[in-house]
């Protein structure tokens, strides 16, 4: 394991690991989930600043071309993308209030591929967990999801 620290991001905390021996790990029956999800599509931060991030993120992915857009900066690695979003865009891309960044960027998102948006809103129904639509998405707001916003496409 490795560990990273944002100097823009003091509350977010970076880490990668190598497994030597995934299949020790992997089981195809925990990869079966009632919500079909099947994998992370990306983590979103939100700073007031997103262009700030962008040498922190080439370091740290190893990334150099990152994707610059009006909604923020972004990095697409082989296990998801990375996000920053600027606060206008996540209220606007989510429908939900950003986290409080007054101390610097914050981790606010964790959006989800699904295979079958139906099954997943009967899933989060029979669960009894509040949920909107949103641009195609389902969302699951912070106040619901223990601090995060959960994006699933």
């Amino acid at each position: 394991m490795a560990f990273a620290r944002d100097a823009g991001a003091p509350g977010v905390g970076f880490a990668v690991c190598q497994q030597h021996f995934p299949e020790n790990f992997w089981n195809p029956a925990f990869q079966q989930h009632a919500n079909t999800a099947s994998g992370i599509a990306a983590v979103v931060l939100v700073a007031e600043n997103p262009t700030d991030h962008h040498i922190f993120l080439s370091a740290f992915t190893g990334v150099r071309d990152l994707h610059a857009t009006s909604s923020g900066v972004g990095v697409a690695t082989p296990q998801g993308d990375i996000k920053v979003m600027d606060p206008a865009a996540f209220r606007s891309h989510f429908g939900t209030e950003p986290p409080d960044i007054s101390q610097g960027a914050r981790l606010a998102a964790l959006q989800f591929h699904v295979r079958d948006r139906g099954a997943l809103r009967a899933a989060l129904s029979g669960g009894g967990i509040a949920f909107s639509v949103l641009m195609d998405s389902t969302i699951v707001a912070p106040q619901t999801a223990m601090g995060a916003t959960l994006v699933f496409e």
